[in-house]
């Protein structure tokens, strides 16, 4: 692999915080695509001169179709890309593709039904989840009690349960996997994951948990064929079992928090040439976030729409998020307690 990169932001929400996980090599720059319209042309110009340089796309939801685009006139020019393959990007714009994969592949999953297909034969007494099948965020998600018909939607089966998302990057054949990161239980009240606290190592985690995890991550990256970074959502329940929810093939909310826990530069990580299960050295959290943005990389403190702090100990990470998150902060070490953290503030209704 070539030594110089130039990084492709297309996150428009990276733009405080890229550059702190990042092992810079000499030549190495980037550039902010944003998440609209580029011109190509100009683009390849940019690279003129760089003959030895990788192109390394960090993609958004948005920019999945895009940066295809953009990387297929770079490598015709000669350069060479990492940037999110046609089936995974497929399945990331495509929910109802997703489940069918997950089928196909013999992933378990949710029982779910789009219009006469899949594997929800019928609602009866169980609580149900619509969900848009080309939407991202939880964007149109709502409890049902009935399969729906629309084709904008599907249905899946609603499961209580503690999810979990584990964050990999594979390219040149080889997988690298990021510490699992704790999202929190499920409730009929749809709270996404974005909005609760999120911690990392997961507190609990067995090794045999850990292991089903990493390795179902990788085995969906090499079936989808991912090259770049890929999140997995999981779900497990109460007897202990898991469940893939969905998967984003992108840049995604728990690659901070993993990143810092597992104290590696996450953005470099196609310098690696081996597959790895990298573990967490430090302990993470990470809140909603409302105040001013800042970054603190001494500390360990970045705040954008999440707040995510980083340290060698519990204790400190429980003080600096009450410094910064006020009455988001925990109330006590969630690591070694054994019990279900709890907030400062919040409220039963609406939790994190």
């Amino acid at each position: 692999m070539s030594q110089t990169s130039v990084y492709l932001v297309g996150v428009q929400s990276l733009a405080s915080w890229f550059t702190h996980f990042v092992q810079w090599r000499p030549g190495d720059r980037h550039l902010h695509l944003g998440e609209g319209p580029v011109d190509a042309e100009a683009l390849q110009r940019s690279f003129q001169g760089l003959d030895a340089a990788t192109a390394v796309f960090l993609t958004s939801h948005d920019t999945l179709l895009r940066d295809r685009e953009l990387a297929a006139g770079l490598r015709v020019a000669g350069h060479r890309v990492i940037v999110q393959s046609a089936s995974a990007a497929s399945l990331g714009l495509d929910k109802v593709a997703m489940k069918r994969f997950f089928d196909r592949h013999g992933i378990p999953t949710a029982p779910w039904r789009y219009q006469d297909e899949g594997t929800l034969d019928g609602a009866g007494d169980d609580l149900l989840v619509v969900k848009g099948r080309n939407s991202t965020q939880s964007i149109g998600i709502r409890m049902a009690t009935e399969v729906t018909s629309s084709p904008q939607y599907f249905t899946e089966r609603y499961a209580d349960g503690v999810e979990y998302s584990v964050v990999a990057h594979r390219t040149a054949g080889r997988t690298i996997t990021l510490p699992p990161v704790w999202k929190g239980p499920t409730s009929p009240m749809l709270v996404p994951p974005w909005r609760r606290l999120r911690l990392c190592p997961a507190p609990g985690l067995t090794p045999t948990l850990d292991t089903w995890l990493r390795d179902t991550t990788e085995t969906i990256a090499q079936a989808a064929d991912v090259d770049g970074y890929l999140e997995v959502e999981f779900l497990v329940q109460a007897d202990g079992t898991g469940l893939v929810l969905e998967i984003n093939p992108r840049i995604c909310g728990t690659l901070r928090i993993a990143a810092l826990a597992a104290e590696v530069p996450v953005f470099s990580l196609h310098h690696l040439t081996s597959s790895a299960a990298l573990p967490a050295l430090r302990y993470a959290a990470e809140v909603p976030y409302t105040g001013a943005s800042f970054n603190d990389p001494a500390q360990q403190v970045y705040a954008t729409s999440r707040l995510t702090v980083a340290a060698p100990d519990p204790t400190t990470v429980i003080t600096a998020l009450r410094r910064h998150a006020g009455d988001r902060a925990l109330l006590y070490d969630p690591w070694t307690t054994g019990n279900a953290p709890t907030l400062l503030g919040a409220r039963e209704e609406t939790p994190l």
